[in-house]
């Protein structure tokens, strides 16, 4: 299996999963872009990508570009925490 079919399955799955996220709404007037939403979309296919390689290693063999997307994955997740925390701190001090 080819890296780009990866990078697809990643990407659909984490567009799925944004609009799944909108199931959850009481009403259609309360539809709204969410950037909470994107970046748990974002963070969910971050996960499900490192969850995917693991079990897909043997089909996935060059070193180099699994540690590279390991890598996406862990500062992409990194980066929603570090967002999130802030938040949390900044919220704290009202």
């Amino acid at each position: 299996m080819s890296y780009l079919r990866f990078a697809l399955m990643i990407l659909t799955s984490t567009v799925v999963m944004f609009g799944l996220m909108y199931l959850n709404t009481y009403a259609w007037e309360h539809v709204f872009f969410s950037e909470t939403r994107a970046w748990m979309a974002l963070l969910m296919g971050a996960t499900m990508a490192v969850i995917m390689l693991g079990f897909m290693s043997g089909m996935y063999r060059n070193r180099t570009a699994n540690l590279a997307i390991l890598a996406r994955a862990r500062l992409l997740a990194a980066k929603r925490m570090t967002r999130s925390s802030g938040r949390a701190r900044r919220a704290g001090r009202r």
